[in-house]
């Protein structure tokens, strides 16, 4: 009897080892049915790339878990790591505009604004010059929009404009555009 009883607890035992390995993919489910619909592709906007990659390696252990083909594992391994390592340039970038914020500004003349399109909606390109030390230099810098005519608005908000840059102290020639002098969305100047 003792025997029976700890081989039934040992296929209780994995059986709830299945559950808990499979309760963190639920929210995925309705993500993965329903991505390729239109009004669906707010889900990798809203959602960080620094949650959604480790989120896929751990989806990776679970179809390895439940036996699924190598190249669907391998496919969703290559997919976590793919986000992950943009997640770590999306990190490096905030940790850039934060320690920008600290660095020397100059005036920067908006040269030239470029729109394209995508499946995830409109980007707009800023080009701009500044001056430095009697130095001329140059920037660029990209925003993201999901209907066109907030891109329209942005591009013709900012067009033949002056921005405020801020640029390396020790590297003129790396800069970013003043953040808090740039207004997206509905109240564009």
């Amino acid at each position: 009897m003792c025997d029976a009883w700890t081989l039934e607890s040992r296929e209780l035992s994995a059986k709830a080892v299945d559950v808990l390995i499979f309760i963190p993919l639920i929210p995925a489910i309705p993500a993965a049915a329903t991505w390729w619909l239109p009004w669906e592709r707010w889900i990798p906007r809203k959602v960080p790339n620094k949650i959604i990659g480790p989120y896929l390696l751990y989806c990776t252990f679970a179809v390895w878990h439940f036996r699924a083909p190598w190249w669907l594992v391998g496919a969703v391994a290559l997919w976590g790591i793919g986000v992950c390592v943009i997640a770590v340039f999306d990190v490096r970038k905030a940790r850039r505009l934060t320690e920008a914020r600290h660095w020397p500004t100059a005036e920067a003349s908006v040269l030239g604004i470029g729109q394209t399109r995508d499946d995830d909606g409109f980007h707009v390109t800023l080009t701009y010059r500044y001056k430095v030390s009697d130095e001329r230099y140059g920037g660029s810098e990209s925003f993201a929009f999901i209907r066109n005519e907030d891109a329209a608005r942005f591009e013709e908000a900012y067009k033949e404009r002056t921005v405020t840059v801020h640029y390396r102290p020790d590297k003129p020639e790396v800069s970013v555009l003043a953040h808090e002098d740039i207004v997206v969305g509905e109240k564009s100047p």
